[in-house]
Parts: structure tokens; sequence; C-alpha cells
């Protein structure tokens, strides 16, 4: 009877696999957005993939990357921490969906487009994920691949420290 025991737990051990999906996303340091001093800033392009607008059971807005025709645009501001202190870090996200075939946009009417700011920090009531509904976008065509996006942009809910995007990237 033990050696059955021995048995299964070794069929269990091995039969346990991890899952292996390879992202389409590609990871830039950003160099030539204004990022303040004490941080870093990135832009991740996520291709094949839209923002799917979901609501918690608090009725919080939250969105979610799902497979799709369009592309996500996540831009990134991570505050260089004391490394002394365990919450003393803190982080900004900017998520864009734009669309694939034809990213070229300008608007002030951002409350119809998947736009979201997140803030994450050990500030209490003040973290989580935003909808951005003021500011001004643009995407423009700079060349056969590369794009310049300009987002000015406003949260009432929490402070922030990005408040402007103006950056190149390119689409393969």
């Amino acid at each position: 009877m033990r050696y059955f025991y021995v048995f299964f737990l070794i069929i269990c051990l091995l039969s346990c696999k991890a899952k292996s999906e390879i992202k389409s996303a590609v990871t830039k340091e950003v160099s030539n957005m204004e990022c303040p001093k004490e941080g870093r800033c990135s832009l991740e392009i996520i291709e094949n993939k839209i923002l799917q607008i979901n609501t918690d059971n608090l009725g919080s807005v939250y969105p979610e990357v799902l497979n799709g025709d369009e592309c996500v645009l996540k831009f990134e501001y991570k505050k260089l921490g004391n490394s002394n202190y365990q919450d003393s870090g803190y982080r900004e996200e900017i998520f864009i969906e734009i669309d694939k075939s034809n990213p070229e946009i300008k608007t002030e009417d951002l409350k119809n487009k998947k736009l979201f700011f997140a803030r994450w920090c050990y500030c209490k009531g003040q973290t989580g994920y935003y909808k951005i509904n003021k500011g001004k976008l643009s995407i423009t065509k700079v060349d056969e691949n590369s794009f310049r996006i300009q987002l000015n942009f406003k949260i009432e809910e929490v402070p922030q420290v990005i408040n402007r995007i103006d950056y190149i990237f390119s689409l393969q």
C-alpha cells in the first residue's frame, strides 16, 4: 500500500506541466519621452490584442488584455524606490487600444476610446484602474511603419505623475 502512495505521488508530480505561451509583445525603454528623473519609463507594444472593459463586484472598472485584431500600447512609469522599505514602490500605467490597420486618430472625445490609467502604490483608496475621459489623443503617421503618439490627460480621482506622452513608435 505504501508503494501505491509513492507511485501515485510520483505520477502527480510528473504530470504537472507549465503553461507555455509565446507573447507577441515588444518592450522598449522610452528615452525621448518626458520621464521624471527619479523613475524609468517604458513602452510595451502588444500586437493582436484588445482591451476588454470589465467591472468587479465593487463596481470598479478595469481592462483585461485579450486576443484580438487590434494593438494595445502600454506605457509604464516606475519610480525608483528605496530598497530599505518594502512599500516604497510607485508605478503608473497607461493602456491604449489602437486600430492596427489604421492607427491614425485625433480626438478630444476620450470617453468613447479604450484608454485606462493605473496607479499602483501604498496609497490607501487611491490605487487601481481609472478610465481616461479628459484630454487629447493624437496618433499621426511619421513614415511607413512609424507613428507619433501625443496624449495629454487628467485623472480627477487620484493624483498622477505622468499626464503627458509624446513618443514615436513602430508597428511591425
